[in-house]
């Protein structure tokens, strides 16, 4: 009895020509494609190669061999594909339109995790300042603050989140001290472009403060979330954003604290397909599962 392995590199190099080329491709070094032919021939009793010049060709022996190796070959791909489950769920693309920093920064952690259980699924997130329009096709889903009202769809409160003020250590060491709301107005901000600000549910610094001094603007949760870990201002931040950076820390955790709603909204249409149902099914179990990041009690 030989050793079936071997059968592998005999077929290599009977198909190559060369202990280089077999060797490459086997992934292993060319004096064990060598070794594992000549006990192979051993084993036989049967020369099985001709070697000439560092070239590699049959013998009699070796072509009476390479048909049955070959069968065997073809029989070990079928039985490896009979026993493999075929199915491996719902296929298709489906494309979900988020706020910027919830899709990038939260949603972008998880995508691993979704591809894993949907490798047949293509999973498209939008993350943008802008809302995308489920009515014109630019999203089959999406994840927004507020309920919708309009169009043929099916909107569903599906978490929540929290915003708290972060700062950098250095900043707060280099500044007077906040102990409580009224001492912000002495203080720097990082907010939002105030005429390109994306959603009216984000319109609370102002009323928050009053008239906060603001040094930084831009559409970007994550860019203001930087700038605050230089140690240029306050950042009114989501927690699932600031609670991952080393380099920021809550201010007045208590006092500010704001509760946001996320509702998740699907095209009626095709609310149903199962490649969308699959992407529903996960983000209400991402979010529930994940609950005290987005909520930020650690």
């Amino acid at each position: 009895m030989f050793d079936w392995n071997d059968l592998r590199y005999f077929l290599e190099l009977a198909r190559r020509g060369k202990l280089s080329s077999a060797a490459l491709r086997l992934g292993v070094d060319h004096t064990t494609v060598a070794r594992r032919v000549t006990a192979l021939e051993g084993q036989l009793g049967l020369d099985l190669f001709d070697r000439t010049n560092r070239t590699y060709s049959l013998t009699a022996d070796g072509k009476r061999l390479l048909a049955h190796a070959e069968k065997m070959e073809a029989g070990s791909i079928d039985l490896l594909e009979a026993i493999t489950p075929t199915d491996s769920g719902p296929t298709g693309t489906v494309r979900l339109a988020t706020p910027e920093a919830f899709g990038s920064q939260f949603i972008a952690r998880h995508a691993a995790s979704f591809h894993a259980y949907n490798p047949g699924i293509q999973l498209e997130v939008i993350a943008e300042t802008r809302p995308l329009s489920l009515s014109r096709r630019e999203a089959d889903a999406a994840i927004t603050l507020a309920k919708a009202e309009h169009g043929r769809v099916i909107s569903n409160k599906i978490g929540d989140y929290r915003l708290r003020l972060y700062a950098a250590p250095g900043y707060l060491q280099k500044h007077p001290p906040i102990v409580r709301p009224g001492d912000l107005k002495d203080h720097q901000f990082i907010w939002y472009v105030d005429d390109l600000l994306p959603l009216p549910q984000l319109k609370m610094l102002d009323k928050m403060i009053g008239a906060p001094n603001i040094l930084f603007r831009t559409t970007s949760v994550t860019g203001q979330a930087n700038a605050a870990a230089t140690g240029l201002g306050l950042a009114l931040l989501p927690c699932f954003v600031a609670d991952q950076m080393k380099s920021l820390t809550t201010v007045l955790p208590r006092e500010v604290s704001i509760i946001r709603d996320l509702w998740l909204t699907v095209q009626d249409d095709i609310a149903a397909e199962p490649h969308v149902e699959r992407l529903v099914e996960f983000l209400r179990g991402l979010l529930a599962s994940e609950r005290r990041t987005l909520v930020g009690d650690r």
